[in-house]
């Protein structure tokens, strides 16, 4: 098979969850025999392209192997980050998808890729969407409404024009319609976990939803297999995107709270929002026990969490799966998460971590200093941790490259019935 990700950003400019699962997956597939190619929103200054389309910039390149197209507008617009539509790009996206005369598309994430989703339903090229966060339902990605509550969705809408009533209604509703299409249009939608897969059937209750775990590269990862005793100190450890919904300032200010020496914390991570990031090395200053420890890349997992003894994730906004956590318990160390979204489903307080409310800080406060002064208690849970089922790579590509057989093998698929018509091709 010759198939063609496409996806809102990629390495080696940026490698959060949604980007190392197009790698894996992308890697996988090769090595399978297949033929890949990855085609990416970028951000590189302009110098770096070598050809001009349009208002476009492109620049063909690999990363480990995979072929990259990187493509970029010579006048960003302000809708970049969240709109679905863009006349620039639709004017060469049939051209794109064509060049490369794909057996199948696959979309890693619809951001900034809109045009060439619809390029590829217009030449009448198959393809299947993993949805990786709330990004078709909500133009802010994290379902947060303007006073930073939570949602559980749109609602067509309704909810949008009550708590995000600064977001045009006009510009809601076109963009729930082009989500629908894109949805509609797909071969098969594929969510990583139950609790994303439920909130998007309830504002798409049409829509059949199949669920494939992320899963975690095991040759990169070493086990953990520190025992403590009561003289022992932590090292706790965040692990990914510095932004604010990821909550990492809730964390540090949990730690600040604790005076403890034999504590310490460790931050692996970089964003895009520089205001933020300094926001934190401020609330850090002058705590010589807080460390930041640069990127958070791939190849590193396993040298860090074998040398850290907590893993926390303080996120504010639904984890969708959360490929930190995974990883961590592939290493064998215990995770302290927010109790939200599909954090909560994966972590049994006292069994394999703990969990506390998104935001309180002070209970998070209490759990830290509850370890650090009886780190004895990380033993059973990492004893608890031998019996769970994390996902492998492998496992992923083989479920993933079954529904590519099945979409391309079948003539048609009737997605809102989740059954298939027609002959084998």
């Amino acid at each position: 098979m010759k198939i063609l990700y496409l996806v809102h950003q990629f390495f080696p400019e940026y490698c959060s969850g949604t980007e190392k699962f197009v790698l894996n997956l992308a890697t996988m597939m090769q090595r399978m025999g297949n033929k890949v190619k990855v085609i990416t929103y970028s951000f590189y200054e302009d110098s770096f392209y070598d050809e001009i389309v349009g208002n476009i910039l492109v620049k063909e390149f690999t990363y480990k192997g995979i072929p990259i197209k990187a493509f970029k507008y010579r006048q960003s617009p302000v809708d970049t980050h969240y709109a679905l539509e863009n006349k620039d790009l639709s004017q060469v996206a049939d051209n794109f998808i064509n060049d490369e005369g794909p057996d199948l598309v696959h979309i890693g994430h619809p951001m900034r890729v809109g045009e060439l989703i619809r390029a590829t339903n217009r030449l009448e090229i198959p393809y299947v969407i993993t949805l990786t966060d709330f990004f078709l339902m909500c133009p802010k990605v994290v379902l947060s409404t303007s006073e930073g509550q939570l949602c559980t969705g749109p609602e067509r809408g309704s909810i949008c024009i009550d708590m995000c009533n600064e977001i045009p209604n006009s510009l809601i509703q076109q963009r729930l319609k082009s989500a629908e299409e894109i949805l509609f249009n797909a071969k098969k939608v594929v969510a990583p976990s139950e609790f994303l897969a439920n909130l998007f059937k309830k504002e798409f209750p049409a829509i059949e939803f199949e669920v494939v775990n992320h899963g975690i590269s095991f040759s990169k990862r070493k086990k953990n297999r520190k025992r403590y005793t009561k003289e022992d100190g932590l090292v706790f450890c965040y692990a990914g995107t510095l932004a604010p919904h990821k909550g990492v300032h809730i964390l540090i200010e949990a730690f600040k709270n604790i005076a403890s020496p034999k504590a310490g914390l460790e931050i692996y991570g970089s964003g895009p929002d520089k205001l933020y990031i300094k926001k934190l090395m401020d609330l850090a200053e002058k705590d010589v026990r807080i460390k930041f420890c640069g990127q958070y890349w791939e190849d590193n997992v396993g040298n860090i969490f074998t040398n850290v003894d907590v893993v926390i994730v303080p996120s504010l906004c639904y984890e969708s799966y959360s490929l930190v956590m995974h990883e961590a318990f592939s290493c064998n160390v215990p995770v302290i998460a927010s109790s939200i979204g599909n954090l909560g489903e994966k972590i049994i307080d006292n069994f394999n971590g703990f969990t506390f409310k998104p935001g309180d800080s002070s209970y998070l406060t209490k759990l830290l200093y509850s370890l650090i002064k009886n780190p004895e208690r990380l033993n059973e849970l990492k004893v608890n941790l031998r019996y769970g089922i994390v996902p492998s790579v492998e496992q992923e590509a083989y479920a993933y490259e079954r529904i590519y057989r099945q979409v391309i093998n079948y003539k048609t698929y009737d997605i809102k019935k989740g059954g298939f018509n027609g002959e084998i091709s």
